[in-house]
């Protein structure tokens, strides 16, 4: 059963519209508000059936990005959670479904799903997966900079791969450009991502 909890979708989006914010900065919070609106709207256009559980994906998907580094390293002890070969920035993304589970009793796969791979990508994403990666780039601080995002908005409505692509190869960079690890999961997302582009034009 991938759902426990008995609040519904939308009793769940307005607790942790509340609730969210005391756990991250305002900046932060802005970031989130935006990755959950563009989630809904992608959701919208690329057929997700209840648009509501993206925007509530994208509004929680950030909740212990910045907690201490001890924090998520109890909640992996706690759940017994393998860590190994994840970088220490995407801790967040697989603390956030135990945080969730274990202070709000919060535990929907899907959701969790998406969360834990809107970092890395995956190798085998579903369509929520899909939308909360993309999302997530879309309502960075880094698009919000660019001139190009409205183009590249209405580019990953017309094919989510678009802002899937945008999102890795933007992620490859930053990483190189810092000397950094690069996880194969990130990798595999831009190869897929800009194969499946090619093979739509």
């Amino acid at each position: 059963m991938s759902r426990i909890h008995t609040k519904s979708t939308e009793e769940w989006i307005q607790f942790f519209e509340a609730e969210v914010p005391n756990h991250v900065t305002e900046n932060r919070w802005e970031h989130i508000k935006r990755v959950a609106n563009f989630a809904n709207q992608l959701a919208e256009v690329h057929g997700f059936p209840d648009p509501k559980r993206a925007y509530l994906a994208g509004l929680i998907h950030d909740t212990t990005k910045q907690k201490h580094w001890e924090v998520h390293e109890t909640l992996f002890s706690e759940f017994s959670l393998n860590v190994d070969g994840i970088p220490r920035q995407a801790y967040h993304a697989y603390s956030v479904p135990l945080f969730l589970q274990r202070e709000f009793g919060f535990y929907d796969k899907e959701i969790h799903s998406a969360i834990q791979n809107h970092t890395l990508g995956s190798e085998s994403p579903s369509l929520l997966d899909q939308i909360v990666y993309a999302a997530d780039f879309l309502g960075s601080d880094y698009c919000q900079k660019q001139t190009e995002l409205p183009n590249w908005i209405q580019k990953t409505k017309e094919n989510l791969y678009f802002g899937i692509f945008m999102k890795a190869f933007q992620t490859i960079s930053f990483l190189m450009e810092k000397k950094e690890v690069i996880h194969p999961n990130t990798f595999f997302t831009y190869n897929h991502a800009l194969q499946s582009l090619k093979e739509t034009k």
